[in-house]
């Protein structure tokens, strides 16, 4: 997903258009689950809807509160559910801090 983009995650197709498509038969996804946010400087966050997810998300076994956000890098797991699952690939370099 190229940077300052978003995608929503979910089973319902108008909200989330890109992934419906591959999670319409996946029952423990909500509809309206989490959003993926690639910023422009190359960071990646994932987030809970505000509502929560029905079955929860979680990022290397770390449980996400509903309408918090956290930091993906390569290799996290992250969990829509108990049955689906993917692994963070392609994410960047940290940005380095800038110096004073």
């Amino acid at each position: 997903m190229p940077r300052g983009s978003e995608i929503r995650l979910g089973r319902d197709d108008s909200w989330a258009p890109e992934a419906s498509e591959f999670l319409a038969d996946e029952d423990t996804v909500s509809g309206r689950h989490a959003t993926v946010v690639h910023t422009s400087d190359g960071a990646a966050w994932l987030t809970e809807v505000p509502q929560g997810a029905t079955n929860g998300t979680r990022v290397n076994d770390r449980v996400l509160a509903p309408g918090s956000r956290v930091r993906l890098s390569n290799g996290d797991r992250v969990e829509l559910g108990p049955e689906v699952d993917f692994e963070v690939r392609g994410i960047g370099e940290e940005p380095e801090e800038a110096a004073p």
